[in-house]
């Protein structure tokens, strides 16, 4: 049961995601908005580890320290 709940949660958030592109870029279509979707996947990636390495080692400080 747990499992379709978070399910559902992971749909709203990328439905989210995409109505938050749809009113930044005017259309839900990203194939027509010239970005380059290798470079902006890496660039995405990378920042996704800044962010997961920075939580990780707070939460590994609190740990320690807490």
């Amino acid at each position: 049961m747990r499992r379709k709940k978070v399910n559902k949660r992971i749909l709203r958030l990328i439905e989210a995601r995409l109505d938050k592109g749809k009113r930044k870029y005017g259309h839900e279509n990203v194939e027509v908005d010239g970005r380059n979707f290798e470079i902006e996947a890496l660039e995405e990636i990378l920042d996704c580890c800044v962010y997961i390495a920075a939580k990780l080692i707070e939460l590994q400080t609190r740990r320690e320290y807490g």
